[in-house]
């Protein structure tokens, strides 16, 4: 697997000189570098190792000045050639490399101790002495030190196979099929086009396809990958790579930018982080500070937000929001680089625990909410995130999953499959036990969140059946209200109503719903007014009851919608109504004096139910209506 080194240490120590001893390439490329012997800006090359193994090198600048480029390009290394001066040994820029690197993390990293031809055997232990107890309690710890002189090839071979011994301990780069390439360097190459180049994390890129450059959200084409000098068909992660772009100017790109795939990243405007103040620090990480925030290669200022602390004092770290002002791409547990921009100095840094952060955290329970979680963020890790957003939220949309989780929209089913989550099945969930998470049509829901949102809908329909024991349930739209906490998702409230119906735990009937188990109950005045209506539907036959006749009995419109609903009265027309046994009768007498579809007339019909033309026409218009006839001009036909 390919590996990238990046270089660190005090200016004019011999980075380059190293560089170019082990590679054959003087990675100074631009004029004012040759001329002034001083690399200004990021340098690569490569080579192979004596294990086989294809590295990549990004030569940084030493000069305090130049910093920000430096933190440019250590960004996305994952070893270390931290370069000391044996003549000179430890000085201030070998201080703000080696925090630079352990606040990135740099998990492996080689020590070459330079120049050794022009200093004593004594000396020269007296500087790997010092530099051993420096990278004490850092990273870099226990890193081996190799002695060199590069223009007489002293110690290169050394040096060479304790790179690859380091990178031996290294595991494999991660594919998680979400590739980013922070952009370090653009240019136009003739008869090409624009070139970005950067080193690749998160997943392969091939050299095809639609790329997007954000935070702008520029669409562009990929024209063609290379790499160590090579065109790629496909690139892997932990690979320094340029990228020919078509359909994008220069112009329109700039350091710090990330090429990434079209949907699989956002740009954030926040971010809450542990942060760590260096002992060093010349004063606390406060509120009030102004700092500048180093991800990959983008640098952009930012104000802090302290969550569990009013101040993050040195030697400490603290949980922090950072307002960013301009939008980086950040993925969760990346590392970042403080520096204090009045002052010019690093003075912290820490992981990025969520670039998604939920809204403003206001007062002392909000912040202690909050701290809790990103706490608990910290021990899940990347393996335990999924719940983790999920814990946090309640309720996440299952397109916007992915992104608060960092996975690959792709890898989303079988990473819900691989933790062991059924899915919603008519309301039920698959398995013995009750998942941790479950997912409905458009929704993904924490357990806790999915059994109080069915709960509150059920306990919504119940309350309703106590309060109006004789109405038919609940308006489905309230129950769906009911079922939808603040701030969840609009489609919450309807899927938890959908599937319950589906599962048989609620019943639609109508726009309502209600229990299973629930029937209308009438109270005593509400029985006697059914069977003073009943008594007069006996008593009308093949007759209409209207709406007096009907108050004149005590039954109100409200009354009589529920004696429409108990199946007393059937509405045949407006203000009319029939009973049901009349209604059926009616129609049996119909298909004896009519059988095998002969069509008859109104007056026939008449005589045949021995009714008036006051109740045959509205029957009729009825029975049409619901299918029982079919009209074909002056005459019908039972259907």
């Amino acid at each position: 697997m390919p590996h990238v080194i990046g270089t660190a240490g005090h200016v004019d120590h011999g980075k380059s000189a190293l560089i170019q001893a082990l590679t054959g390439t003087d990675p100074d490329r631009l004029a004012e570098e040759k001329a002034r012997g001083l690399t200004i800006d990021l340098g690569f090359a490569w080579t192979t190792l004596p294990s086989g193994r294809e590295v990549g090198f990004v030569d940084v600048p030493g000069h305090e000045r130049f910093v920000h480029n430096m933190l440019a390009g250590v960004g996305g290394v994952d070893c270390a050639l931290f370069v000391v001066d044996a003549s000179e040994g430890w000085r201030p820029q070998s201080v703000e490399h080696l925090a630079i690197l352990d606040l990135l993390g740099v998990p492996a990293g080689v020590v070459a101790l330079t120049k050794v031809d022009l200093v004593d055997g004594a000396t020269l232990d007296q500087v790997a002495a010092e530099v051993a107890d420096r990278l004490e309690a850092t990273t870099l710890a226990g890193a081996a030190m190799v002695p060199t002189a590069a223009p007489s090839g002293l110690g290169v071979e050394a040096l060479a196979a304790a790179l690859d011994a380091a990178l031996d301990r290294l595991p494999d780069p991660p594919d998680r099929g979400r590739p980013r390439l922070p952009v370090d360097r653009v240019f136009t190459m003739r008869g090409s086009g624009t070139v970005v180049t950067g080193t690749l994390s998160g997943g392969s890129l091939r050299a095809a396809g639609e790329v997007e450059l954000l935070p702008a959200g520029r669409r562009a084409r990929v024209r063609g990958l290379q790499s160590h000098g090579r065109p790629l068909a496909e690139a892997t992660p932990a690979r320094r790579l340029a990228v020919n772009l078509a359909g994008v100017a220069t112009a329109q790109v700039v350091r710090g930018d990330v090429l990434v795939l079209p949907g699989q990243w956002v740009a954030t405007g926040t971010a809450d982080c542990r942060l760590r103040c260096l002992a060093g620090a010349p004063a606390p990480l406060r509120t009030r500070g102004a700092y500048l925030v180093y991800a990959g290669a983008a640098e952009t200022a930012a104000r802090l937000q302290p969550l569990d602390a009013v101040e993050v004092r040195p030697g400490t770290d603290a949980l922090v929001r950072l307002h960013l002002e301009r939008p980086l791409v950040l993925d969760v547990f990346e590392p970042v680089v403080l520096r204090d921009s009045g002052r010019d100095e690093t003075v912290g840094g820490g992981l990025v625990l969520d670039p998604f952060p939920p809204a403003a955290v206001h007062g002392t329970a909000g912040r202690v909410r909050r701290t809790e979680e990103l706490e608990a963020r910290e021990a899940a890790g990347r393996a335990g995130l999924l719940e983790r957003v999920l814990a946090e939220r309640g309720v996440v949309p299952l397109a916007d999953l992915p992104r608060l989780a960092a996975i690959a929209p792709g890898h989303l089913a079988a990473a819900l499959a691989s933790s062991a989550v059924p899915r919603m099945v008519s309301g039920g969930m698959r398995g013995a036990e009750p998942p941790a998470v479950v997912t409905s049509r458009t929704l993904a829901w924490t357990r806790e969140a999915w059994e109080a949102a069915a709960a509150a809908a059920i306990g919504a329909v119940e309350r309703q059946h106590r309060v109006d024991p004789s109405a038919p349930g609940l308006p489905a739209q309230t129950a769906r209200a009911a079922a939808r906490a603040p701030g969840w998702p609009a489609a919450a409230g309807n899927e938890v109503v959908e599937a319950l119906v589906a599962g048989g735990r609620l019943v639609a009937d109508g726009p309502a719903l209600r229990t299973p188990g629930h029937g209308v109950r009438l109270d005593p005045a509400q029985r006697a007014l059914r069977a003073r209506v009943e008594a007069a539907l006996d008593e009308a036959g093949v007759g209409l009851l209207g709406d007096r006749a009907l108050a004149d009995l005590g039954a109100d419109r409200k009354a009589t919608a529920l004696l429409v609903r108990l199946g007393v009265l059937v509405p045949i027309a407006p203000g009319g109504y029939l009973g049901r046994a009349a209604l059926e009768e009616a129609v049996a007498t119909l298909r004896r004096s009519f059988p095998d579809g002969r069509p008859f007339a109104a007056s026939e019909a008449r005589e045949a139910l021995g009714t008036t033309r006051r109740t045959l026409i509205p029957l009729l218009e009825h029975l049409d209506r619901t299918g029982v006839t079919v009209r074909q001009g002056d005459l019908r036909r039972l259907a």
